[in-house]
């Protein structure tokens, strides 16, 4: 069985290369790739409209985005992703300290809830953000169904893993700030 920073340690990871990037390299990229968008949906949305429009215009741009790409290349990757080193397997890498589930790339569930979330979840986030652009009442509607969308598929993700939390690395940064903290906006926003 090959070495691997991932839990448990018994995961069978046969690919497995170790990232070239420090954690603070790729914690920068994805900052700065999260900035891009941002940036993004504020020169595309008319600054004369509310702000609460801005923010939720921002919040579902941004979504639509990390969901049909970020999370579309670990479905098209997941069997290699473990032995690959481009900076956005390097990110998934990172990231699965906190779900060695997204390394292994064998579970069912997580398979289910990444698809549904990219085919979905991120075209109803992209179809969310366009309404609230033109300013059409669908918005509503869109965005009802789309956090609704976001709340049931965290929510199940929180309660399969976190009972023994065996696939996340013990460390409370992995823990509190990966696994729970860098999904916890998709409960706390849609709530």
């Amino acid at each position: 069985m090959a070495s691997h920073p991932y839990y448990p340690t018994t995961l069978d990871i046969p690919l497995y290369v170790p990232n070239t990037r420090s954690t603070f390299e790729l914690l920068v990229a994805a900052g700065s790739m999260m900035m891009i968008l941002l940036i993004s949906s504020v020169l595309l949305f008319n600054t004369s409209k509310k702000a609460t429009s801005q923010a939720r215009f921002s919040w579902f741009f941004v979504n639509g985005f990390m969901h049909c790409g970020f999370e579309l290349y670990w479905l098209v990757n997941r069997k290699t992703l473990a032995g690959q080193n481009d900076l956005l397997a390097e990110m998934w890498k990172e990231y699965g300290h906190a779900d060695s589930r997204y390394i292994a790339g064998t579970d069912n569930l997580l398979l289910t809830l990444e698809t549904l979330t990219i085919f979905i979840w991120g075209p109803l986030c992209i179809a969310s953000a366009y309404y609230i652009l033109k300013g059409s009442y669908k918005q509503y509607s869109f965005q009802l169904f789309a956090s609704m969308c976001h709340l049931f598929s965290c929510t199940l993700y929180y309660i399969v893993d976190l009972p023994e939390a065996i696939n996340c690395n013990p460390s409370p940064v992995y823990f509190w700030v990966y696994f729970i903290g860098f999904n916890a906006p998709w409960i706390l926003v849609s709530a």
